[in-house]
Formats: C-alpha cells, structure tokens, sequence
C-alpha cells in the first residue's frame, strides 16, 4: 500500500473545515433523515403545510406519525404551528426541498444503466 506525500499535497484552509458542532448537528440531520417513513412525511410536505392527520397513511397510527415528525422537527427540518387543536406542519426552508430532491435523485443514480 503506497500512502500520500503530505508535503505534496495542500492543505484546506482552516476557516474552510467545518467546526465540531456544525459537524454534530449535520450528522443529527443525516440520522433524522435516516429513515423511510420520515422521508416519506418530508416529501408528502414539499409542497406545503399539512395537518398532522392528513400525513397519516397506509395504516400508520397517529401517534407514530406524530412522533416522527417530532425528530424531523428536533432536526430542523420541520416547523410546526397550532391551530386550536390541530397541529400542522412545514419544511423548515427551502433548503429542505432541495435537500430531499437531491437524495431521491442520487439514490437512482447508475440505477437505471445497471437494470
């Protein structure tokens, strides 16, 4: 095994390396997004608001549901508002759309060449 000359190489700048807590919380974002379902409640909300009940589908209970889109808030992803006793939820930002689009979108990557 041959390893690199570090002296060839130049080093990144260091106001150009992400900082430990930037790092940490990005981790906790990919973990929140880690799961199908709460991919799915992600992409069910692309394209606006929804109320909690309108995202529960396929069987799901509302409480699972609810407790999902608990870690997606607790990530940043979503952002919740009350309406007397409805709860309903947003993507956090556009960030957010664009985010999921480019994951669906290189998870099909190369898929369609090998099939």
């Amino acid at each position: 095994m041959t390893f690199c000359q570090s002296h060839v190489h130049e080093s990144v700048a260091p106001d150009l390396v992400p900082s430990a807590q930037q790092l940490a919380r990005t981790a906790a974002l990919f973990k929140a997004l880690g799961d199908p379902a709460r991919l799915l409640l992600l992409y069910q909300l692309k394209d606006g608001e929804r109320c909690v009940g309108e995202l529960v589908v396929d069987g799901n209970k509302l409480s699972t549901v609810s407790a999902r889109l608990q870690t997606l808030l607790n990530a940043n992803l979503v952002k919740r508002r009350r309406d007397a006793r409805h709860l309903y939820y947003r993507l956090a930002d556009q960030h957010v759309v664009q985010l999921i689009e480019n994951a669906l979108a290189h998870a099909d990557e190369g898929i369609e060449a090998s099939e």
